[in-house]
């Protein structure tokens, strides 16, 4: 497999082809935008600390192609362009449920405004595409370059499938914990699991192959996902996330929900019938779910799909699997 300096070589290697591609555009402040999201560069007009994020779906595809013998470079522009669509969505995201912070940090909308962030979004994504159709560049690999598109453009419908279904839900109580899952597989974990079939799929890895990797990816996603609920509720600071404050259905929120009594059903009808949340209401909330026992059911399902994942890596034949799957899921 890969041990932790190599995945670290692996975020470089993206994190440079990614900084050239922007590079290599026209000079247009739209590309100085997008390398702003990914932590590249200061706000204008402001001294901040520009934090640049882990490419983590790169990764998982540069390490897929890896485990199964195959040539990184071959890879690499699925790698690029699984990220950029991932950022993409992130910036609609911020857009969609008005975020003004991402990682941080102000996000795109909140300082070059609403439109000129769907423009961004939408060329990020745009641009991912046109680097995956790099692969069939010499007409080499046309089929293989096909299919590559195919993967990725599935995965985005599903992903836009996912967060239409995790909006309708936003106003919900009787939300369940499958129906949770189901929406967290489309919003977050099958873009895992696309980056580790597109991964494989290019090293030229059998269909069983493609398929144990893809069934990780989507352990590792909802794990991802799960854990990223547990962190907006109990490690924001002692400001309240916006996921939390916009009542966005939090994996523990839905587990309380589902298996609590009339009692406490009614404490959250208190909370969640307000038209806006305060931060103070977040502390009542947390006290409640404790109450539930509802945090530690999520980090059991977090530690349940990290052991799924694992154990179907190191099913086919791959050892030290974990290594690569707590890269994955470490915050960055």
């Amino acid at each position: 497999m890969t041990d932790n300096a190599q995945l670290t070589e692996m975020a470089a290697l993206i994190d440079s082809a990614l900084r050239k591609a922007f590079d290599s555009r026209d000079d247009l402040l739209m590309y100085s935008m997008m390398a702003y999201h990914f932590g590249w560069h200061e706000q204008p007009g402001h001294a901040d600390s520009p934090v640049p994020r882990a490419p983590t779906l790169g990764v998982a595809c540069l390490a897929s192609c890896k485990a199964v013998g195959g040539d990184l470079q071959m890879a690499l522009p699925a790698a690029l362009a699984i990220e950029l669509v991932a950022n993409a969505l992130e910036i609609h995201d911020d857009v969609q449920d008005g975020n003004p912070k991402r990682r941080g940090r102000d996000s795109v909308w909140w300082v070059w405004g609403p439109a000129q962030g769907i423009n961004v979004g939408d060329g990020m994504h745009a641009l991912g595409r046109i680097l995956l159709l790099e692969l069939g560049v010499d007409g080499e690999h046309a089929e293989t370059t096909f299919k590559a598109v195919q993967l990725l453009d599935t995965a985005s419908l599903e992903v836009f499938e996912g967060r239409y279904q995790n909006l309708e839900a936003q106003e919900r109580i009787d939300l369940t914990v499958d129906s949770y899952l189901k929406m967290a597989r489309q919003r977050t974990a099958v873009l895992y699991a696309t980056a580790m079939r597109l991964g494989t799929y290019l090293a030229g890895a059998s269909e069983s192959e493609c398929d144990v990797f893809e069934h990780a990816g989507l352990s590792i996603g909802l794990a991802s996902q799960i854990q990223s609920d547990i962190l907006q509720l109990w490690e924001s600071g002692p400001t309240a996330s916006d996921e939390v404050l916009n009542k966005k259905k939090l994996l523990p929120v839905v587990h309380a929900i589902e298996t609590a009594d009339i009692s406490a059903k009614r404490r959250f009808g208190d909370i969640y019938f307000k038209r806006v949340l305060e931060p103070s209401d977040i502390d009542s909330l947390k006290v409640l779910l404790d109450e539930l026992g509802s945090n530690g059911y999520a980090k059991g399902l977090v530690q349940k799909y990290r052991s799924n994942a694992i154990e179907s890596i190191q099913g086919s034949g791959v050892k030290s699997a974990s290594e690569l799957v707590d890269f994955l899921l470490s915050p960055r």
